[in-house]
């Protein structure tokens, strides 16, 4: 495994589509780049912090048949939970006035998009199984051959493909935003939420097929 490999493994399973690229997309339409960049970061710390760590301590049997069930379904539940707020910031943004009494609207109640981003990821259980299989044999054969440098080979030009590819994303779905007239960010709202609800189903359907 070299540089430029790993780099272009990063690069192709950042750009298949699943929950976090949902997320970053619609989060750069609703919120403009910087959204977009601050969703991107979440994982690629949290893979260092936490996926990278638990799966060379644990390898392959990071995620029993149990748990891997038990991610994917919170992770749909919170894909579809973001839906539906993106789609209720929606209906603030139409009505500026109301917040249902509470004191609070829509848009200040959402969660900030690194936080959506970390949840997002910690419930995904693919990140663990790639890192706990595919990411350890990597690893491991990189130490075996250059030690320290060769095993920190693979994480790091993984890291900077899939980092390369989602600001890619940002980038176009910024530009593209940015020629959007002002009366269709109602639309993008609900656009955003329609994504995410498919997105959580998606993943829900997916895990439910491969163990049943």
């Amino acid at each position: 495994m070299n540089l430029p490999l790993a780099y272009a493994m990063g690069f192709a399973v950042a750009s298949l589509p699943g929950p976090i690229l949902v997320l970053i997309t619609t989060e750069t339409l609703r919120k403009g780049p910087r959204a977009g960049v601050l969703t991107m970061t979440a994982p690629l710390i949290i893979d260092a912090l936490v996926m990278l760590p638990l799966a060379l301590l644990l390898q392959a049997s990071l995620v029993t048949r149990e748990g891997v069930i038990g991610l994917g379904l919170v992770g749909a539940c919170l894909l579809v939970w973001l839906g539906l707020q993106s789609m209720r910031v929606n209906t603030g943004a139409l009505n500026p006035g109301s917040d249902n009494g509470t004191g609070w609207s829509w848009r200040r109640s959402e969660l900030p998009s690194f936080l959506k981003g970390v949840l997002t990821h910690l419930t995904n259980p693919y990140p663990y199984i790639y890192w706990g299989t595919v990411g350890v044999i990597f690893i491991r054969q990189g130490f075996e051959k250059n030690g320290i440098s060769g095993a920190l080979l693979f994480p790091i030009g993984f890291w900077l493909g899939a980092g390369t590819l989602n600001l890619l994303v940002v980038y176009l779905v910024a530009r593209g935003r940015r020629m959007l007239p002002p009366r269709l960010a109602p639309y993008l709202h609900r656009f955003s939420g329609v994504l995410l609800i498919g997105s959580g189903v998606f993943v829900a359907l997916r895990t439910w097929w491969a163990f049943f």
